[in-house]
């Protein structure tokens, strides 16, 4: 069978499944704490499927496109699958990035060299700014946006981009700071590797650390500008691409990106590994490192498409070893984000099957 077939195929027995949940759900009394998403696999476009959730649980909030190209926002009820919406944000032109402030009122959506603001309370969207012009050499083209994070109160939005490129080479990536206030970009200041992952910022702290081939890259956030103040290596062969953080901001979990299965934990305090892991043999594409609200589980999006498609990997965090039976299958042939909600045991996977785009809501134990 086929990969699209194969991938159809899990489709189809999900989304009856789903129903039957949603089904029984339906007008259940809502339980205290942050909301608990339902089991399902949600159409919400045609091609990308990027979610992030609401910091209560009750919605996702998804930038899709449409068949025609046009990239959108909906919202999805977490709890129904109900979708809603539409907002228009311009044409789709490369991966799809999301921020979602603390508060939950402000959405950032970076699609290549455009950030969007976005009211999510009034499905409104306040104003676009295109990344700072990159200095590079006649000839030379842009570096290709890697990732988005929000400082720790939300003034400043940072960006992580790759190196300006032309053939057989790259220079340098850098880190923009975007004022969140004025809307507008302030900073951009280089580091010293080429091919940026993700960007995260220490919760509690004044620290971001960027992905790179060189290993995690960090940054001091206390000045006018960040200012790289070093990179760990890392022990996983130097390609500590994906990042993220525990939320006490003690433990920095970095993670190979392409073709490799291991990682490190880092202490932020002093940048030294403390530990390594393995989530599986080499060959995997790991993506979207997201850790539990408890902290005591790392999951990561595998991308590969051969085989059985995407799945989510799962790390026990208090022994940095795999979770044995905690791994879960995904639907999409590509998946396009990941978020775990804020009750820590839903998973929000956004991805393609064909020329579907789904939000899959998985409910764990």
């Amino acid at each position: 069978m086929s990969i699209k077939a194969l991938a159809a195929a899990r489709t189809g027995v999900a989304l009856a499944a789903a129903g039957a949940v949603l089904a029984l759900t339906s007008g259940a009394a809502e339980a205290a704490g942050p909301v608990s998403g339902a089991e399902a696999v949600i159409t919400v476009g045609s091609q990308v499927a990027a979610p992030v959730v609401s910091p209560d649980g009750a919605t996702a909030y998804v930038v899709t496109a449409t068949a025609q190209g046009d990239l959108v926002l909906k919202t999805v009820d977490t709890r129904t699958g109900a979708t809603a919406g539409g907002l228009a944000l311009g044409p789709n032109r490369w991966m799809v990035f999301t921020a979602l402030s603390a508060d939950g009122s402000r959405l950032y959506v970076l699609d290549y060299l455009t950030l969007s603001v976005i009211d999510v309370r009034s499905m409104s969207l306040l104003g676009t700014a295109e990344l700072p012009d990159q200095p590079r050499p006649s000839g030379w083209s842009v570096g290709w946006p890697a990732g988005i994070a929000l400082g720790p109160d939300g003034a400043t939005l940072y960006v992580s981009q790759a190196g300006a490129q032309t053939v057989g080479h790259l220079g340098n990536g850098r880190v923009l700071s975007f004022a969140t206030a004025p809307r507008a970009f302030t900073s951009a200041v280089e580091y010293p590797a080429s091919i940026p992952g993700n960007v995260v910022v220490r919760p509690g702290g004044h620290d971001l650390y960027v992905g790179s081939e060189a290993g995690a890259v960090h940054l001091d956030l206390t000045g006018a500008a960040p200012a790289v103040t070093r990179v760990v290596p890392g022990t996983a062969a130097g390609h500590d691409s994906q990042l993220a953080f525990s939320p006490d901001g003690t433990r920095l979990f970095a993670v190979n990106g392409a073709n490799g299965g291991a990682g490190d934990e880092i202490d932020p305090a002093t940048d030294t590994v403390t530990a390594r892991f393995t989530l599986a043999a080499t060959g995997v594409d790991f993506r979207y490192p997201q850790v539990s609200p408890d902290g005591t589980r790392l999951y990561v999006v595998d991308n590969t498409i051969e085989g059985a498609g995407p799945s989510v990997y799962v790390l026990d965090t208090t022994a940095d070893t795999v979770a044995q039976g905690e791994a879960q299958a995904l639907n999409e042939e590509r998946v396009n984000g990941f978020a775990v909600g804020p009750d820590g045991h839903t998973l929000y996977a956004g991805g393609t099957v064909a020329s579907t785009a789904s939000l899959q809501i998985v409910a764990l134990q």
